[in-house]
């Protein structure tokens, strides 16, 4: 029985390494300091589709993930009075479910800049970031590079009780989804209000994780399924804009054997620990 076990998980670290990706994208490169001009937006998503577009949910240029085996969440699109701006609608009920796109054309040589708005109206009860058994947010936003192979992002986090200016490390699907999260706000923030952020993401991505990506995908996550309870969220808008970023040291583009070896290293720490806990249930 532990062969086959092993030779399931085996299997599946192959398929994750060998498997294309949608959001596959591994361009790196060193950036001289250079200055566009601030508060220029390279990049926005107002949510302003058409009515078709409304009733199918979600535009085509977003997709839906989820994990399986778990109920997913919600996400909906709510138009703006008179053809305006709308929103992004999230709700998860013992639930969890991601939203991801493509930002296109988005440099972080020159649009170093995150900014958004975005509300709660139901944090998860009893939710801790901190704690993997408790790792629920109503809202959490995420900007990353990579593929199956290997994926890193930096995510920035309203959350329940987790004090605000926390950060940490998280890892899952074995390993080879590796994030950088900051609480930025929680239970202490008035719920229903609309606040808008700001952070310089190109310099968050290369503190976490050593270099700057060149392409890079935004997603939105609401969760509620450690906790058993229920979420509620909505996202305005989200944008990319100008700014400045430091002179930084060139370093070597990491290749499909960088990953290759990345993942097979997370893979065979999770397979150490599941026959580990296999010999301790003897």
């Amino acid at each position: 029985m532990r062969r086959l076990y092993l030779n399931i998980l085996l299997s599946v670290a192959f398929f994750c390494i060998a498997a294309p990706s949608y959001f596959s994208f591994s361009g790196v490169r060193a950036l001289p300091q250079k200055k566009s001009s601030e508060g220029s937006v390279f990049w926005k998503e107002d949510f302003k589709y058409s009515a078709s577009d409304l009733k199918k949910g979600l535009p085509g240029n977003w997709v839906l993930k989820s994990k399986p085996g778990t109920r997913k969440a919600v996400f909906s699109l709510v138009p703006g009075a008179e053809g305006g701006a709308g929103y992004m609608h999230m709700e998860a009920d013992k639930a969890s479910g991601t939203v991801i796109t493509q930002a296109k054309g988005v440099d972080l040589s020159t649009s170093p800049v995150l900014k958004w708005r975005w509300r709660v109206t139901a944090l998860p009860e009893g939710a801790d970031g901190r704690l993997k058994e408790k790792d629920d947010q109503a809202i959490g936003l995420y900007v990353g590079s990579g593929g199956i192979s290997g994926n890193k992002s930096v995510s920035y986090r309203w959350d329940t009780v987790t004090p605000k200016g926390s950060e940490g490390n998280a890892s899952y699907g074995m390993g080879a989804v590796k994030v950088k999260w900051f609480t930025l706000r929680n239970s202490e923030d008035p719920q229903g209000e609309w606040l808008i952020e700001e952070r310089n993401v190109a310099e968050d991505f290369k503190n976490a994780w050593g270099y700057y990506p060149d392409k890079v995908y935004v997603s939105v996550s609401c969760n509620s399924q450690y906790t058993g309870t229920r979420s509620a969220a909505d996202l305005e808008w989200i944008e990319f804009s100008g700014g400045v970023l430091p002179e930084v040291e060139e370093r070597p583009k990491p290749g499909i054997v960088d990953r290759v070896k990345d993942s097979l290293r997370s893979f065979s720490d999770a397979i150490r620990k599941k026959v580990k806990g296999l010999n301790n249930k003897k």
